[in-house]
């Protein structure tokens, strides 16, 4: 097989691959590592940023785990960096993270995040109390790296109590990096660069989502700050489409690829909750993009395109006169419907008000469904999403 660069890859994107001379499937098999070294385990590590860090590329997701062995499974096949949250299974992840790692706790880099409401009162003894207790749950007197949840403007960490928090913290050796997450790249990562509190970002970066931010990934690394890239399936459409089930290339690995293949991109984070993610997903370490990913890259985008909402897409928010949460309903929506995270979802929806629900959808026009610009039915799917997601 003939190794592709990124140039050609973007190029065969909007062309349909045209040229490429790709017929038939691809003849490499679901889970194949494409070398010569055939051992299940992680072949590449990266810089960190300016932390001094090593870690694998391709990195461990906690968002939905209900086994801790998988954790350690994934650490046993050279897996070295774990991302969790503090509202990742309503605390319950933390607590596995703890119970998979602490004995091996100097080998691995942990990463926890809290989320702040800028409707709630932030004060300096409440960040530390909520570090603390993940802390506690983690069984362990530091975390490597300490991130702010979903950050749409990253002047919002110009706050005195949260620095003086995080500060703190540094100080006392509980916190080693700080950074935050974003679902709005490129708002967040422009002003990343003049902000001496990140040290790592964790972003949405993926086939479908990629190439508007890449520009900022490449001066955010410049920089010295660590780079990470999440959703790298795009829309987690392809267990519900019998086509990339069965297909001989793996579409997980196909996308993990991808990413990776942005020598920008540190590390991305896949969510391994079962034994069969774990191989499938560690099996793209260290591999390199082929032409049969990008077939079906192609071919996954042709069948999703029109059927999931791109987070970091803005285009339809300003069409809606209700100022409907458009993108965190779609968001919950996905979690419920292809990550199989339903209580999960129905939670996080629970949690947001009333006036941002799309209570007041059915009656509308449907001002976002001209606004979108990937075809989305998006009044239908918000309509839908309330109904599925409402206890």
């Amino acid at each position: 097989m003939t190794k592709v660069s990124r140039r050609n890859f973007l190029s065969a994107a909007t062309t349909g691959i045209v040229g490429l001379g790709i017929t038939g499937k691809a003849g490499a098999c679901a889970g194949s590592t494409l070398s010569g070294d055939t051992a299940l385990k992680i072949k590449k590590y990266n810089n960190f940023g300016n932390t001094g860090l090593k870690v694998s590329d391709v990195s461990c997701g906690a968002i939905s785990l209900f086994e801790p062995n998988v954790l350690r499974y994934a650490y046993d096949l050279g897996v070295n960096y774990f991302d969790t949250a503090e509202n990742y299974l309503r605390t319950k992840s933390e607590t596995f993270i703890g119970q998979a790692l602490k004995d091996v706790r100097d080998k691995v880099v942990i990463v926890t995040k809290h989320g702040y409401s800028e409707r709630d009162k932030i004060t300096r003894e409440s960040i530390i109390q909520r570090v603390e207790a993940s802390l506690k749950r983690m069984q362990t007197d530091y975390v490597d790296i300490s991130l702010v949840h979903g950050v749409s403007d990253v002047k919002f960490l110009d706050n005195e109590e949260l620095q003086e928090a995080y500060a703190t913290l540094k100080k006392d050796g509980k916190i080693r990096f700080t950074g935050f997450s974003t679902h709005n790249a490129p708002l967040t990562l422009k002003q990343a660069i003049d902000s001496d509190f990140t040290q790592v970002v964790l972003a949405i970066y993926n086939h479908d989502e990629g190439k508007e931010i890449e520009p900022l990934l490449a001066a955010v690394h410049k920089k010295g700050i660590a780079t990470v890239a999440m959703k790298v399936f795009a829309g987690g459409k392809h267990g519900n489409l019998k086509q990339f089930i069965s297909h001989e290339v793996s579409y997980p690995q196909a996308a993990i690829r991808w990413v990776l293949s942005n020598k920008d991109i540190d590390c991305c984070i896949v969510t391994m909750s079962s034994y069969a993610h774990v191989e499938e997903y560690i099996g793209a370490s260290g591999q390199p993009l082929q032409r049969p990913d990008l077939q079906l890259l192609a071919e996954y985008r042709k069948a999703t395109s029109h059927l999931y909402c791109r987070v970091s897409c803005s285009s339809c928010l300003s069409a809606c006169p209700y100022d409907v949460a458009v993108n965190d309903v779609l968001r919950y929506r996905m979690y419920f419907e292809d990550y199989k995270q339903e209580k999960e979802a129905m939670g996080y929806y629970s949690q947001l008000p009333d006036d941002k629900k799309p209570l007041p959808c059915s009656g509308c026009p449907g001002y976002c469904v001209s606004a979108c610009p990937y075809g989305l039915q998006v009044k239908q799917r918000l309509v839908e999403a309330h109904d599925m997601l409402s206890v």
